[in-house]
């Protein structure tokens, strides 16, 4: 699957670096607060990436693009086989889910109204999962073939408001809480949960008052999970890996915050985007490669041996076993539309 970090995570990681600030910064409805200056979120590789990023061919000319859709007919047509959910829009504020199957139509599934759109998307064989936030806050749903079906902590509990959802083949779920400064039950802690299946109990697996994000689920049961680490004053943000209780602490070769972590069950590393730097592998075992200049990534493929990428106005795919071919160029993307999270599945995921 493939996560990218939300403003109010970024606004906070930024003030951590000046100020030193906790986890008690962050309000539980997960929006901004008032007055704060959030950094602009901008899609994966908007930063980055050049017109012409590589010597692959350019994309050849199709039919047309259909306003409003995040991918023309003749690039959708071209990706490689499987099925394909982008978290696209005009704007940050009016992002939607759409399906795309290569040789059918690109469909639209969500369709929230500009300023109370999807926050965030996660797929898998076992279904799919947004953070919507139509009522101005983040809360966690599935989507079914009859619209947004809730999801809560436990059996007619209440709704799950979280961020950054997750979810793996055997329908596990993950996803991140921030701290609540009100209401009978105080948390000063950000909090990743995880929970078995749509409607069991949810558990609390890792929380500390420094900004987390994620979790992405990767292979062998671990966790990927996005913060903040290090003394006082020499804080940085870095990947933590979680699994049976234990945490390892990675560190990207980038000091900022990355943009996108994607990874999965056969994936052999976690592709790490970042706004305005070159994207990388990092792996497990702490070892880094840069991934090819202009290009960010968005999702692996269900096999673990290729990357979607996007350039500012392309798709493309990067093989792991011939890196050195750089990628190779799928089409053009809609003008004007952002993709800010993708999932490849070998098959369209049950609703």
């Amino acid at each position: 699957m493939g996560r990218w970090v939300s403003a109010p995570l970024a606004a906070c990681l930024l003030a951590l670096a000046a100020a030193g600030c906790t986890g008690r910064a962050v309000s539980a409805s997960v929006q901004s607060p008032a007055g704060s200056a959030a950094p602009a979120r901008t899609s994966p590789a908007a930063s980055t990436a050049s017109p012409n990023p590589s010597a692959s061919a350019a994309p050849a000319t199709g039919a047309p693009a259909i306003p409003g859709r995040p991918l023309p007919a003749g690039t959708a047509a071209k990706l490689p086989a499987g099925a394909y959910y982008l978290l696209a829009g005009r704007t940050l504020g009016s992002l939607n889910v759409w399906e795309v199957v290569p040789g059918r139509a690109v469909t639209q599934l969500t369709h929230n109204p500009p300023g109370h759109g999807i926050d965030a998307l996660a797929a898998s064989a076992a279904g799919i999962i947004v953070a919507n936030a139509a009522d101005g806050t983040d809360r966690l749903a599935r989507w079914t073939g009859h619209g947004l079906s809730w999801l809560r902590h436990h059996h007619q509990g209440p709704i799950i408001q979280g961020s950054s959802p997750d979810i793996s083949g055997n329908g596990t779920i993950g996803y991140v809480t921030p701290p609540t400064e009100s209401g009978a039950h105080r948390v000063t802690d950000f909090s990743i949960w995880t929970q078995p299946s749509f409607t069991s109990r949810a558990a609390v697996v890792y929380r500390q008052r420094r900004p987390l994000d994620g979790p992405v689920f990767g292979p062998h049961g671990q966790i990927a999970i996005e913060g903040w680490t290090g003394p006082q004053g020499g804080r940085r943000p870095s990947v933590l890996i979680y699994r049976d209780g234990q945490v390892t602490t990675l560190s990207t070769g980038v000091a900022a915050i990355p943009s996108l972590l994607a990874w999965g069950h056969h994936a052999p590393a976690l592709a790490v985007a970042f706004p305005a730097h070159r994207a990388e592998l990092l792996y497990p075992d702490a070892g880094r490669k840069p991934l090819p200049r202009g290009w960010q990534p968005l999702a692996w493929n269900p096999s673990g041996t290729q990357l979607l990428m996007q350039s500012a106005t392309a798709l493309g795919v990067w093989s792991a076993a011939a890196p050195g071919r750089g990628v190779r160029t799928v089409g053009l993307i809609t003008p004007g539309m952002q993709i800010l999270q993708a999932v490849w599945l070998a098959h369209k995921a049950p609703m």
